[in-house]
C-alpha cells in the first residue's frame, strides 16, 4: 500500500509508516532531513490550502492526516474526493472540534470537563482563552491577559493539575486504549511558550479510578462522533485525581511515537488495519522498565543549522537551514530505566545541543 501523509509534521507517522512496510510520500511544513531519508517529502509553503493540490499530483492508494488538518474539515472534505481518506471525515470532525458538542456530550455522559463560555466571564483569573483552531497549545492563553488569541475563540475554566495524554483506536462500536502519557507543556527548557506542547513521557501509570475514566471518555467520544483509527484525548488530572477532557484530536498525535516506542506496537500498522477491516490490536504491551519521552527544541534565537547528530535527534533540518526564533528546530528521544529520569535526560539532551549553537544560549536543565 501506498500512503500520503500529511499535516504540520508528517515525520513521526511517516517513520512508523516505513517501518510498517508501506509505501510512504510526505508533506509538510519542514520537509525534515531524516524525513526525506525515508521517502519523498514536500514542504508546503502555503498552509494549509496548497495540501490539496499536493495530493491530486500523488499516486497513492490512500492519504491520512496528522496535526493541524482536524481544524479544516472542508479541506479535508475536498481531499478526501481526490483520494480515498482514512481516518475521520468532516462530518466526524466538526463536532469532535467544536467545544459546545464536546461539553455537552461529556456532560450529559457525566464525564469530567472544564466549563465553557462563549462571552467573556466576570472573573478571567480561573480562566484560559482559547481559539477553535488551536493545535499544539498555539492559540491558548491567561484570560486575565492582555492579549487574545486570533479568530474565533472561547474560554474554558482553568483546571489545575497534571496534563495527560491518552491514546485509543476505533473501529465500528470498539474502543481500546493503547496508552497514557503525560505532556509536557510550556517547559521553559524547551524554549516552548506557557502553553505550548512541548513533548511527552511516559508510559504513565494511573490509578484504577482515573484509568476508568479515561476509558470511558474514550468510549463516549469514539461513540458520540463516530471515530475511526487513531485518536488522542488530553486530560487534566488534578490533586483528587480526576481525569478532566481538555480536548479531543481525531488522528494520530504527537505522543503516539512515545507509546510506539515503548510498545513495540506500529500505530500506522494499527490505524490502517482498523480504517480498512476493522480490526483493533490485542492490546499493547509496555516492555518491564522501560520508559521514555520525546521532547521539542524551539530555536532560542534565529540560527542557522549544521551537522546536528542523528541519534536521539529527529526532525533534523537540513544543513544550512535557518530557524526563526521561537521555531521548532528539532525533536529529542530518549529512553531511561526510570520514570522520574526521562524529563532531566531530555533536560540535559538540550542543552548540549543548544551549546553547539551557542555556549551562551544553555538554559538552566533543572526541569
Amino acid at each position: 500500500m501506498r500512503l500520503a501523509i500529511v499535516g504540520a509534521s508528517a515525520r513521526a507517522a511517516a517513520w512508523s509508516a516505513r517501518s510498517a512496510g508501506y509505501e510512504v510520500v510526505a508533506a509538510d511544513l519542514f520537509a525534515d532531513a531524516d524525513l526525506v531519508d525515508r521517502c519523498p517529502a514536500t514542504r508546503i509553503e502555503d498552509w494549509p490550502g496548497e495540501f490539496a493540490s499536493w495530493l491530486a499530483n500523488q499516486q497513492v492508494d490512500a492519504w491520512l492526516y496528522t496535526g493541524g488538518l482536524e481544524n479544516y474539515p472542508q479541506l479535508v472534505a475536498e481531499m478526501a474526493r481526490i483520494r480515498p481518506l482514512l481516518g475521520n471525515g468532516p462530518k466526524v470532525l466538526e463536532p469532535c472540534r467544536s467545544p459546545v458538542v464536546l461539553h455537552d456530550w461529556l456532560q450529559k455522559s457525566l464525564v469530567a470537563t472544564p466549563a465553557i463560555a462563549s462571552v467573556q466571564p466576570n472573573s478571567t483569573e480561573e480562566w484560559l482563552v482559547k481559539s477553535t483552531t488551536s493545535a499544539g497549545g498555539i492559540g491558548v492563553a491567561d484570560a486575565s491577559g492582555d492579549a487574545l488569541p486570533s479568530g474565533t475563540i472561547y474560554w474554558q475554566r482553568r483546571i489545575a493539575g497534571r496534563a495527560i495524554s491518552a491514546a485509543f483506536v476505533a473501529a465500528d462500536t470498539q474502543v481500546e486504549l493503547l496508552g497514557v502519557t503525560e505532556q509536557l507543556i510550556g517547559r521553559h527548557w524547551t524554549g516552548a511558550a506557557p502553553y505550548q506542547y512541548a513533548g511527552s513521557i511516559g508510559p504513565l501509570q494511573l490509578s484504577a479510578a482515573a484509568l476508568s475514566a479515561v476509558i470511558d471518555a474514550g468510549r463516549v467520544v469514539a461513540t458520540k462522533a463516530g471515530l475511526v483509527g487513531l485518536f488522542g484525548i488530553d486530560f487534566v488530572l488534578d490533586s483528587h485525581n480526576v481525569a478532566w477532557v481538555i480536548e479531543v484530536n481525531p488522528r494520530y498525535t504527537a505522543s503516539m511515537e512515545v507509546i510506539e516506542r515503548l510498545t513495540g506496537l506500529n500505530m500506522m500498522a494499527v490505524h490502517v488495519a482498523s480504517c480498512i477491516t476493522e480490526q483493533l490490536p490485542p492490546g499493547p504491551t509496555v516492555m518491564p522498565g522501560r520508559f521514555g519521552g520525546k521532547a521539542y527544541l524551539f530555536a532560542p534565537r534565529e540560527v542557522t543549522v549544521g551537522n546536528l547528530p542523528r541519534v536521539g535527534v529527529a526532525d533534523v533540518p537540513a544543513t544550512g537551514s535557518t530557524i526563526a526564533q521561537g521555531d521548532p528546530l528539532c525533536t529529542l528521544l530518549v529512553d531511561a530505566p526510570e520514570y522520574s529520569l526521562v524529563e532531566p535526560a531530555l533536560c540535559r539532551r538540550a542543552a548540549a545541543l543548544l551549546r553547539q549553537f551557542d555556549n551562551d544560549s544553555s538554559p538552566t536543565i533543572e526541569p
